[in-house]
């Protein structure tokens, strides 16, 4: 069996262990993954929104901000275009919701319908101006747009564009742009979800509302060290730090004021904030004499009634019990004050979180409809909104949920995959994803009831479509696989742009080898879905032509691109070239799987399914964890479906017996009394609401001598 296991070093495994109170299993599998730097450990420790990046660190998300203000005030009429897929829609539902909210009232939106080809064209530009509309905001599009956006601003009309797929150097001139792929961006995670970049304008535009949003303060606090006192002051603007001084002043006799850094940094004509100023006057006092004249701001009563877990704490004794000061390097105490403030500042105004549940579904759900990393700050927006989506009181969500047999589920990121996304993106799919925008942003329970049962018929008439085309493309399938001499299979057909993910994963399921399908019904462009075995990277291979693309991206095993007719003879002479002459490239040997631990069998008990949760919600670059064990015994096995490779088993390990499913069971010859070599992720399972734990087991194989092989 092949597998590789990381080395990692087991001081630093101990080190994290102890400073974040983790078991070392969990410790260790942290660090094969990767994670080791304090801030990334953040995301898997902490649900908190106030853990989010301040949405204001967007170099443009102030110009978003005063100008949806200037669109209320001047009751403007303001257009969302959006996209056809689930992250366009939840985009489109998310937005809409949040403008009305905060005061819109001549707003309306508009996505792709039928045929209509993706983002802004000179068709939608035209209908903008005959609508009379004055800003346009894109959802989820946008950045490839300059013309049309130019052609807008010709036309005396604003755009704003929200979007997070890649730019060309050619910027649409909007008057805010936000989009974390930005080259010079300096957001500091560019994998956000079109959907999540609507969530942080939304964030934004509701900071805006409170009292703190634009006003600069500085936070000071001094420490007294051996014979020194240390002095630390920050200054604040829209949740960022943007500048800091640090100062050690000595206590053998005074300093001049005139010669302190930190004493010039605090001249700067700003409200200086302190926790107990009777306590920081006296700090200041005894490094530069009683004359020094500085006001300082006390805030404990008004962040003790916010807080009240701070209440009579000393700076050092919240250091102990705060959070925040671990995730961060620096004094404790000043990061102690620094997180205080922000928590006030985003818990001091109810209205800033109130009916935050639903952006906060729509987020998740445009975040793992779009294959985002479950990394970094999607971690929260996921969990918090798996969270809400379970609690919810949304008529829609409520509706859907029952018809999905997900009520009172604890929800997760796979119940979004495999039942929420598909039935939204139908409706793209097929040309209709107003109605899905619709449903979302129903109330009535008559019109959710009409909706829903029209995103069932299209979900179901997209199977069936899935289905015939997939039949119709078979016979060119395999001529692409003569042709290409068993590597690769490559579909040119009318297929509908919506439906080329759906065909390419039935052609390469079945054919077990990297499959591409273009959709060539649109006039000028080409529209392309790419699906590979596990053991082939889609995205990697698209890397080798990104040339004649306008747009790609994707992951190990589902990518995309589009990009212009014209380019699409040269684009498939290079294919052709290299699908050729690189046949080491398509070699398909057995993967080695990473693996997190090897666990051995007196480990086997119930708390790996609590590392396992801990490492939730799983999806892109964010997997179940995978674990080896050298030695089950089968106690029963059967075939599920009449398929050789699928299987449900009992395993023994350590006296125990564990139920065990497996969907890639090879010939399936593994029978009673077998002993196994097995990867396997701990996964619980419910069916009629009783849970149980089980083993889903990756590869296995059957243990003939004591030999195994593997990569160490």
């Amino acid at each position: 069996m092949k597998y590789h296991i990381n080395k990692i070093d087991t001081e630093k495994c101990a080190s994290i262990s102890e400073a974040f109170s983790l078991d070392m299993i969990t410790s260790t599998i942290l660090l094969r993954r990767g994670i080791s730097e304090k801030k990334d450990l953040k995301f898997f420790l902490e649900n908190d929104l106030v853990y989010q990046h301040s949405p204001f660190l967007f170099e443009d998300m102030q110009n978003f901000v005063d100008r949806i203000t200037e669109a209320i005030e001047r009751e403007e009429n303001v257009l969302i275009f959006g996209d056809r897929d689930a992250d366009g829609i939840t985009s489109t539902a998310l937005l809409y919701t949040e403008l009305k909210r905060a005061g819109v009232k001549n707003l309306s939106y508009r996505l792709p319908l039928s045929d209509e080809q993706y983002g802004l064209t000179d068709a939608v530009v035209e209908e903008i101006e005959q609508k009379e509309v004055t800003l346009v905001i894109t959802v989820d599009n946008g950045i490839s747009a300059a013309p049309e956006i130019r052609t807008l601003r010709k036309k005396g009309i604003d755009t704003i564009v929200l979007d997070h797929h890649l730019a060309s150097s050619d910027f649409p001139p909007a008057c805010a742009l936000i989009d974390p792929k930005i080259e010079g961006e300096e957001y500091p995670f560019p994998s956000l979800s079109g959907c999540a970049v609507a969530f942080k304008a939304a964030f934004a535009l509701r900071y805006s509302r409170t009292g703190f949003y634009q006003e600069r303060c500085i936070l000071f606090h001094a420490e007294p060290q051996n014979d020194s006192i240390r002095m630390s002051a920050v200054k604040m603007e829209n949740l960022i730090e943007y500048d800091e001084c640090t100062e050690e002043i000595s206590t053998d006799g005074y300093i001049s004021a005139e010669m302190s850094r930190i004493i010039s940094f605090l001249d700067d004509n700003l409200p200086i904030l302190v926790l107990d100023s009777s306590y920081e006057k006296n700090m200041l006092e005894k490094a530069f004499g009683t004359q020094l004249e500085i006001n300082l701001i006390d805030i404990r009563s008004r962040i003790e009634k916010i807080i009240p877990l701070v209440k009579d704490k000393s700076l050092f004794e919240i250091s102990k019990i705060s959070h925040a000061p671990r995730y961060e390097e620096g004094d404790e105490e000043i990061l102690s004050l620094k997180s205080l403030f922000k928590s006030f500042s985003l818990h001091s105004d109810k209205s800033l979180y109130e009916d935050i549940d639903y952006p906060l579904i729509l987020a998740a759900i445009g975040t793992v409809a779009d294959l985002m990393p479950l990394k970094d700050e999607n971690r929260i927006i996921v969990k918090k909104g798996l969270k809400e989506l379970k609690k919810t009181k949304n008529k829609a969500f409520l509706y859907m949920l029952g018809k999905l047999n997900l009520l009172s589920k604890d929800l997760t990121a796979r119940d979004i995959s495999f039942s929420i996304a598909p039935l939204l993106n139908s409706s793209g799919r097929m040309g209709r994803p107003d109605v899905a925008v619709r449903f979302l942003l129903s109330s009535s329970d008559d019109e959710i009831e009409k909706l829903y049962s029209e995103l069932e018929a299209m979900n179901k008439e997209r199977q069936r479509l899935t289905e015939s085309l997939a039949v119709n493309a078979r016979s060119q399938a395999l001529s692409s696989k003569e042709f290409f001499s068993g590597r690769f299979v490559l579909i040119e057909s009318e297929i509908p742009r919506g439906l080329t993910g759906n065909i390419s994963s039935k052609i390469m399921n079945e054919m077990k080898i990297p499959t591409m399908v273009l959709s060539s019904e649109m006039d000028d462009r080409i529209s392309a879905s790419m699906r590979s075995p596990e053991n082939f990277d889609a995205k990697a291979f698209l890397d080798n032509f990104q040339s004649f693309f306008s747009d790609y991206g994707g992951h190990r095993c589902a990518a995309g691109f589009s990009m212009a007719k014209e380019s699409l003879p040269a684009f498939k002479e290079a294919l052709s070239d290299f699908v050729l002459t690189n046949a080491e490239y398509f070699l398909q040997e057995e993967e080695s799987i990473s693996v997190d631990f090897d666990i051995p069998e007196v480990l086997m008990d119930t708390s790996l399914w609590k590392i396992s949760s801990f490492f939730a919600p799983f999806g892109m670059e964010n997997e179940n964890i995978k674990l080896h064990l050298s030695k089950a015994s089968v106690v029963e096995s059967y075939h599920i479906a009449n398929r050789n490779d699928w299987m449900r088993l009992s395993v023994e390990i350590n006296s125990k017996v564990w139920p065990a499913v497996c969907w890639n069971a090879g010939d399936g010859k593994i029978k009673s009394g077998d002993e196994i070599e097995i990867i396997f992720s701990p996964e619980v399972n419910v069916y009629k609401g009783i849970k149980r734990f089980e083993i889903n087991i990756i590869r296995m194989e059957k243990i003939i001598d004591n030999e195994s092989e593997n990569e160490q």
